[in-house]
């Protein structure tokens, strides 16, 4: 790769340094375009930026990858790496190639984390990560501040209990400073070679608190379920639209002939599901609304027995217990005027449902 001028360096440098505290989620620079960023969940152009050109994107590279980033790119033809910008802005940083040209995709991670109430998070959720073992999924659509949660809850724990917290992310983007715990941040690829390697040592690392950044196989999830049965309290990531999804794709991501014992496993070790999405509020932002199933024995029995479809009733009449529904919660917040009704019902699991907790 070239050099870098200083001029394509202070271009980088104003580009990010101007969106940084701004609604900018992400920005994304592509050959032949100008920079687009994403704000409230919605894409708009940087018109005042000059259109992005081959030549800078290769500077982009150097600048903000390491040789051996660079190298894995070049062999691999995508990376995703986490860096610290001007030492005080993190970044999540995806590479893949299209046409040819690498294109880039930038994920600003906020500099100061929020608590688990100032995220918007159900109260019930807040009591759940006193636990002192079993498994919490954190579920959602790229975009909807998993990570951020995440890294709440482990925040949360770090401030209030003496703990050995370890994690195993790809990439780190929060990172995290011992307060009352010890914490130890592992990146695929840097600190560990991969995923299996990571997770095979912690049972030997005397941790009591372990988060994973994605489920990302069946062999990481049988992990899980096995730390938090050992005894662990494990929080992990993974992909899913609602709670009776997430236990679905858990199931489903084993051969048939071992769905039976992993259903009875993740029926033992789960203590909730949290399902969050990041919505648009009226007057302009966006509001986190969110799913929270909480393994009782009822929850317990039905995932054992394999009736996933019936927790959609638990969570609707379970309201006592600190359960929230999808459907009830965007109904709330439409009642309280935060959230438009068709904005709310384009989100909602079951349309009918939604519309009569909103008529009652």
């Amino acid at each position: 790769m070239c050099p870098v001028s200083a001029t394509e360096t202070a271009i980088l440098q104003k580009i990010l340094t101007s969106l940084a505290g701004q609604q900018v989620s992400d920005l994304h620079l592509r050959a032949g375009s100008q920079p687009v960023v994403r704000r409230d969940g919605e894409l708009e152009v940087m018109t005042a930026e000059e259109i992005v050109t081959p030549d800078f994107l290769e500077a982009v590279l150097v600048i903000l990858l390491t040789p051996q980033q660079r190298s894995s790119l070049e062999t691999d033809r995508q990376v995703t790496v986490g860096h610290t910008f001007m030492s005080r802005m993190r970044l999540r940083i995806t590479v893949f190639y299209q046409r040819g040209l690498p294109e880039i995709a930038i994920r600003f991670v906020p500099p100061n984390l929020k608590s688990l109430r100032e995220l918007g998070l159900p109260a019930s959720f807040e009591r759940i990560i006193g636990a002192d073992h079993g498994l919490v999924i954190i579920a959602g659509s790229y975009g909807s501040g998993r990570t951020t949660t995440l890294a709440s809850c482990l925040q949360a724990i770090n401030q209030t209990q003496v703990k050995h917290i370890a994690t195993v992310e790809e990439p780190i983007e929060y990172m995290l400073t011992g307060d009352k715990s010890i914490i130890d941040q592992r990146e695929v690829g840097v600190d560990t070679v991969s995923w299996e390697e990571a997770t095979e040592s912690i049972p030997n690392e005397d941790v009591d608190v372990v988060g994973f950044s994605r489920l990302a196989s069946p062999t990481i999830i049988t992990s899980a379920l096995s730390l938090a049965l050992g005894g662990k309290l494990v929080f992990a990531i993974m992909e899913a639209e609602s709670c009776v999804q997430a236990v679905e794709q858990l199931v489903v991501s084993f051969t048939p002939d071992n769905q039976a014992l992993t259903r009875s496993k993740l029926a033992d070790a789960l203590l909730a599901i949290l399902v969050q999405k990041l919505i648009p509020r009226v007057g302009g932002g966006r509001v986190l609304v969110s799913e929270l199933l909480i393994a009782t024995p009822a929850v317990r029995s039905v995932i054992h027995e394999g009736k996933d479809y019936q927790l959609n009733n638990l969570l609707l009449t379970s309201r006592e217990e600190g359960m929230v529904a999808l459907d009830r919660a965007l109904a709330e917040l439409v009642k309280t005027g935060e959230v438009m009704q068709e904005v709310a019902l384009s989100y909602a699991l079951d349309k009918e449902v939604f519309q009569s907790i909103l008529r009652r």
